[in-house]
């Protein structure tokens, strides 16, 4: 269980992998989102259901096949948070306010605006905690997230639709 060194400061390698691995399923999402048809078909389904079932996509094997997409990948985050520290029955609690904080001020269907509110929120509990407990920390940014949706109910982006002129 070596070290290495990025950037001057020394990485446990599990927390490198786990670092490259969520880089690693991040890409891949954002490159089945953009470049395949079943990413479109995804995006459709998103933007407009009903419109979408008209032009002949299935959503329900659209539903069917994020909801195996995202058991996949929370095994996939399972494996990583796993390798960082031991794991229990209540492993999931610690991360589902944050999480659910995160999608929320993302905003539905923005892959981008997960990733900006991820970083904030983490960079926010990590500030946050040097102040005060972790559990105070939580409940400030949700107080945050939940000002930052009274200002931008959308979350930091939303779905590009066309209207009706």
């Amino acid at each position: 269980d070596g070290q290495v060194s990025v950037f001057g400061y020394e990485w446990p390698l599990r927390q490198l992998f786990t670092v490259v691995l969520a880089l690693a399923c991040l890409a891949g999402l954002a490159a089945l989102l953009k470049f395949t048809s079943f990413g479109r078909r995804i995006r459709a389904t998103v933007q407009n259901r009903a419109l979408a079932e008209t032009m002949g996509v299935s959503t329900r094997r659209v539903d069917r096949m994020t909801f195996f997409i995202g058991s996949g990948l929370a095994g996939v985050a399972g494996v990583a948070v796993s390798l960082i520290g031991g794991t229990n029955a209540n492993l999931g609690t610690k991360y589902i306010i944050p999480a659910f904080l995160v999608v929320v001020a993302g905003g539905l269907g923005q892959l981008k605006g997960t990733i900006i509110a991820a970083w904030a929120v983490g960079l926010s509990l990590a500030f946050l905690t040097q102040w005060m407990s972790g559990s105070l920390a939580v409940v400030a940014v949700f107080v945050l997230v939940v000002i930052f949706l009274q200002v931008k109910p959308q979350g930091l982006f939303t779905v590009r639709t066309r209207g009706l002129a």
